[in-house]
């Protein structure tokens, strides 16, 4: 969605984004494409289409509506410093090695961009829990953006995919080997096919599934066009034609920049090859996967066509489980519905109401497995183009195949019906790119993402700019009480970092950036803490 950007004073990445859409891309959100569902291969027979489960399921919790102000004397776990990286990194890749240190790869401008990542994508970096202290390790061979990092089970790391500085889906895969004395990236075998932005997860088997993603093709924005045709700016209809101008020109869709994948492929780090297994229902990218507790793999999602990928609608809200017994996969029950209504009866007299139409998936949200072969999904963030935001989190119950709404809807929507009263839930944390991790005591730790909407925000304020600001809050989510309580602040406000649980049980948050408002800025962070739960 939004250019490259590097650390420091930087105006917003959703400003950059919006303006490169609309005077590059010229693409209408919510205007998305179809793919036609996945047909298996080698005699495998059709994936049939699970219905919603009858089974009740858990009672929705509830969260206070403000923020949470505890004290360290009301709950456990004090925060603490974890050393400072080379380079700050938004959206990084942080990994467990076997021997209990960290590897961090990569970094983002935003979760999804049209544009190519820069230099400092290839660097790497270790943290050792022994000295709390960074260190420079071996770089990647190139700069790579928007792929998959996932641990193997004998304490190595495996990258594959992503997005290379020529616009090309890379097929390359490296393997890290921490061992001492190596400390270096091993190319071992190619994908099958080149994927951007693939889902991965680990099998107990040892080998990793990597499913979906989309094969780049450089966009050519109108330039291969007829030499007549001019790539004309939105004029309403409504405004009356210049005379002197003559007909008004119709605007170019320009092409997509690639498909979603359907196909998924199975890493063998024995042998260090790929091999292909059976397909995904529907074709998507940018999905989140987790290994559940019996095995299988869940993938929920898939970013819209309005990122220039072709994808089919019904992508965006559903899931999928892989199960290597049998090397396919079937759907369980979609991301329930926005119930309109009842979030209509949160705003005031008046105000807006909820937009009909489904919102255009921004972020999955971080995918999180729980103890009992379930999983949560939090900060699922959508929008309606120059209409309104919502975020919304959920547990997933694998006996029974659905989903629930955990915690509170984040909902800002300003002037679809044309009135300045905007419909919010003032109070309530938009947990967009919050930073997550299941606790070995089962719970997950929610910490940092988006703030809440302030009390002054003028209803006039362009919904680009709210719901940006990052917070310093955190909570903890209790699966079997289905509950949140909060915890004290982080030292700083951060989003979009990357979580780990460390071998003691401790969590090392990395990264990210902090967007205060005012000013409308990003910052990329160097910084690393550490989440520390009491016994």
């Amino acid at each position: 969605m939004s250019t490259l950007r590097r650390s420091g004073g930087v105006r917003s990445d959703r400003l950059r984004s919006l303006a490169a859409l609309l005077a590059a891309l010229a693409l209408v959100a919510g205007c998305q494409g179809s793919v036609a569902t996945s047909t298996p291969t080698d005699g495998q027979s059709p994936t049939a289409s699970a219905s919603l489960p009858t089974q009740p399921l858990p009672t929705p919790s509830t969260r206070p509506t403000a923020e949470p102000t505890a004290t360290p004397s009301d709950v456990a776990g004090p925060w603490e410093p974890a050393g400072t990286m080379a380079i700050a990194r938004a959206a990084p890749h942080a990994v467990l090695l076997g021997d209990g240190r960290v590897l961090v790869v990569g970094k983002e401008s935003w979760w999804f961009s049209v544009g190519v990542p820069d230099d400092d994508s290839a660097r790497t970096e270790l943290w050792d829990p022994a000295t709390g202290a960074w260190q420079t390790t071996e770089s990647l061979n190139k700069p790579r953006g928007h792929f998959a990092a996932v641990p193997l089970a004998d304490g190595r790391v495996l990258v594959t995919g992503g997005l290379n500085q020529t616009d090309q889906s890379y097929s390359s895969t490296y393997v890290y080997d921490p061992r001492p004395g190596y400390e270096t990236w091993s190319k071992v075998g190619l994908l099958g096919t080149a994927r951007t932005a693939p889902a991965a997860a680990a099998l107990p088997d040892g080998r990793v599934l990597v499913a979906g993603g989309y094969y780049h093709i450089k966009p050519t924005f109108g330039r291969d066009a007829a030499p007549e045709t001019v790539l004309a700016a939105y004029r309403p209809a409504s405004l009356p034609e210049p005379a002197s101008s003559g007909p008004r020109l119709a605007d170019i869709e320009p092409p997509n920049v690639g498909s979603a994948l359907a196909t998924a492929e199975l890493f063998d780090p024995a042998t260090g090859s790929w091999s292909a297994t059976g397909p995904l229902t529907f074709a998507r990218f940018g999905a989140a996967a987790v290994t559940l507790a019996d095995g299988r793999i869940l993938v929920v999602g898939s970013l819209g066509s309005d990122h220039g990928v072709t994808v089919d609608d019904r992508a965006s809200d559903s899931a999928e489980i892989y199960d290597p017994a049998t090397g396919r996969f079937s759907l369980v029950g979609p991301l329930p519905d926005i119930d309109r209504s009842a979030l209509e009866k949160l705003g005031v007299p008046g105000a807006n109401p909820v937009p009909e139409n489904d919102p255009v998936t921004e972020d999955i949200g971080t995918l999180v497995a729980l103890d009992d072969g379930g999983a949560v999904l939090v900060g699922h963030a959508g929008y309606w183009k120059h209409q309104g935001e919502i975020t919304r989190s959920f547990r997933f119950d694998a006996q029974a195949g659905g989903w629930i709404e955990i915690g509170q809807t984040y909902l800002y929507v300003v002037e679809p019906g044309g009135t300045a009263v905007p419909l919010v839930t003032r109070g309530v944390r938009r947990l967009a790119r919050a930073m997550v991790a299941r606790l070995p005591d089962g719970r997950v730790l929610v910490a940092g993402g988006a703030g809440t909407i302030p009390e002054d925000s003028p209803y006039s304020k362009p919904i680009e700019l709210i719901g940006m600001s990052t917070t310093a809050v955190a909570e903890l989510y209790d699966p079997a009480t289905n509950t949140w309580s909060p915890l004290p602040p982080m030292p700083e406000a951060r989003a979009g970092g990357a979580a780990v649980v460390l071998t003691d049980g401790s969590v090392l948050l990395v990264g990210g950036y902090n967007d205060p408002q005012p000013p409308e800025v990003r910052i990329d962070l160097t910084s690393a803490i550490r989440f520390v739960p009491s016994p």
